[in-house]
């Protein structure tokens, strides 16, 4: 939640913090950064367990928003917001490598989709928080709410998660982690993982880089009316995500998350010529990311169970990739937009990254024979 909560309010933060807007911004840019370095922390919940790490993490996102509620001046703002990043980039994969080794993985899927869900449900209560606090109070207020909330997160996971040692389960903790390079070189199924997250997210950022500029030359619309349009795309996430809750452990997370990815690369050449009306083009773009949504989600218990010794590293590798993928999918996105001067090449080139992306996952990547599928 702490992550989300910036992007709607980045002018207000500027005004708040008497700093240009590109102060703020390029501090969000480098959050959204940070993920790059995640394989760096993968090991530490194969280390030192998944329990102790999330808790670790949350209270140290607790600490970082109560000082910035004590000291609310820009620079302070900044190493906040970094160590956000932080924390969720070191949460997010002990907590998915926790699920992998507590849930059976026939049922794995709704667990994931709920967490997953979750999180794009957060913005739901954070935008109206924030925007309630920041007009009455300030942000010394909104981070001392973040720091209550973290805190009783940290609480929650300590009452009820399980502890690592627990029978039954295959944790790791207690056990050496195994160095990053020694699981891609002793299992190729690792480097596909990376290949197709990094491809994924790249085809998808090829084309959102653009969508915003897409949108007001086509159709001419105005800022507000088109932030009022983009809320198909996190309708889109909340559907993607319930309908992996609902079917993917039926069907196979493999064969749903290929459906995705062919899905969304399919919408990125089809909408540019299709899109002759805005609800057109707006039930492309909702297509679009349902697609990518199932894709990324459905995919993420699969990848729990290519190497279950090493969830940690595993799972953190597949963020850095979807991180990489992002950065990379923009540069090329925009100078892809530049030279076609519309965005017929750009879909196709994006089209074609993700058509790789379901190539490595058709290839490389199956179920585990726990649940042949």
């Amino acid at each position: 939640m702490g992550r989300r909560f910036a992007h709607p309010f980045l002018p207000a933060l500027s005004r708040e913090l008497a700093v240009p807007l590109a102060s703020v911004q390029n501090v969000m840019a480098l959050n959204a950064g940070i993920g790059l370095f995640s394989p760096l922390f993968g090991p530490l919940s194969d280390r030192y367990g998944r329990k102790p790490v999330m808790i670790g993490t949350l209270l140290l996102m607790s600490a970082a928003a109560l000082i910035g509620a004590l000291m609310p001046r820009f620079t302070v703002f900044a190493v906040v917001v970094l160590i956000f990043g932080l924390s969720k980039m070191i949460y997010d994969p002990a907590m998915q490598a926790a699920v992998g080794e507590r849930v059976p993985y026939h049922r794995r899927a709704l667990a994931i989709g709920a967490t997953e869900l979750s999180w794009a449900g957060s913005l739901f209560i954070v935008a109206p928080l924030a925007g309630f606090l920041l007009a009455r109070y300030g942000i010394a207020a909104l981070f001392l709410a973040f720091a209550a909330l973290a805190f009783v997160s940290a609480v929650v996971v300590w009452l009820f998660l399980p502890s690592d040692q627990r029978a039954g389960t295959t944790t790791t903790t207690g056990r050496p982690a195994q160095p990053l390079w020694q699981v891609f070189r002793e299992h190729p199924a690792a480097r596909a993982i990376v290949g197709y997250s990094l491809l994924l997210s790249m085809a998808n950022e090829i084309f959102f880089i653009n969508y915003g500029a897409w949108m007001q030359d086509t159709f001419g619309l105005e800022l507000a009316v088109l932030g009022v349009a983009t809320t198909v795309i996190a309708l889109a996430e909340m559907m993607g995500e319930g309908a992996v809750m609902a079917i993917a452990d039926r069907v196979g997370k493999r064969r749903m998350a290929l459906a995705g990815a062919l899905l969304a690369s399919a919408m990125y050449a089809l909408l540019p010529p299709a899109a002759s009306s805005l609800p057109i083009a707006l039930g492309g773009v909702f297509l679009m990311f349902l697609g990518f949504e199932i894709a990324i989600v459905a995919s993420i218990p699969l990848f729990t169970e290519v190497v279950p010794h090493a969830r940690g590293v595993v799972m953190s590798s597949n963020m850095a990739a979807h991180s990489l993928g992002r950065l990379t999918g923009a540069v090329l996105g925009a100078a892809l937009f530049r030279a076609g001067d519309s965005l017929l090449l750009t879909g196709a080139v994006a089209m074609l990254v993700g058509l790789g992306s379901a190539f490595i996952l058709r290839r490389y990547l199956h179920e585990p024979e726990v649940e042949a599928v």
